[in-house]
């Protein structure tokens, strides 16, 4: 991996949050272009508010991290935005689900809501991916009407729908069983390999932890402070 250029980088970055005495502290670390990594850790040490940090999603107080060439401290708000929206596929704990929309319309949501981003190829991969996860006959329901493992599954086909090139998975099979929970990773891991994309994910499962290559335990890597 060593050889591989990095896409991610993370230089001396320090978060907190108001009025907390939570402090995120990560002298720098590295991810490979194409490289499969996960975040491991104890609960309340950082690893989802990283995961929001280097996708753009929480700003940058202090230090520096650089995705795909481009140091996000630099970027305006609208050019991190694209950035996110174009590369980035994201999976959330809370899976942030409309739920009066189907599950066909909550998948292709940031397509449909990204103009620069091409609906066919999406459209075309809808039934292929919600196939692979077991939804593929729900695909006209409400969410509201699914259970949270089925939910989970649909927020897994958002994030993979364009084919981002950086792939970023919160817990994405808290609320599956054992065989559900090998599907949901077989899926992302097999999509990352055949489109040469980058995952990061933060997982406390062991089963999971041991199908990736670059294994990145939190704790030992930083300074943090949890209330």
């Amino acid at each position: 991996m060593q050889n591989k250029t990095p896409v991610i980088s993370v230089d001396h970055l320090i978060f907190r949050y108001p009025d907390s005495n939570f402090k995120l502290d990560i002298p720098k670390f590295e991810v490979a272009s194409g490289a499969q990594c996960v975040i491991t850790g104890p609960s309340g040490c950082g690893k989802t508010t990283l995961l929001r940090l280097l996708s753009g999603i929480e700003s940058i107080q202090t230090g520096e991290i650089t995705i795909k060439n481009q140091k996000l401290s630099k970027l305006p708000h609208l050019a991190i935005r694209n950035l996110r929206n174009l590369n980035f596929g994201f999976v959330f704990q809370d899976f942030r689900l409309v739920d009066y929309l189907s599950l066909r319309d909550n998948i292709l949501l940031g397509v449909t809501l990204g103009s620069a981003i091409d609906r066919a190829p999406a459209i075309a991969r809808l039934d292929k991916l919600s196939d692979r996860v077991g939804i593929a006959h729900l695909l006209d329901r409400p969410v509201s009407k699914l259970s949270r493992g089925e939910m989970q599954r649909v927020a897994v086909c958002r994030a993979l729908i364009h084919n981002p090139a950086i792939i970023f998975a919160d817990e994405p099979t808290a609320n599956l069983d054992r065989k559900n929970s090998a599907i949901i990773w077989d899926l992302i891991n097999s999509e990352a390999r055949n489109n040469a994309a980058t995952v990061v994910a933060v997982s406390h499962d062991p089963d999971s932890i041991d199908r990736f290559e670059q294994v990145i335990e939190l704790d030992s890597l930083i300074e943090t402070v949890a209330s």
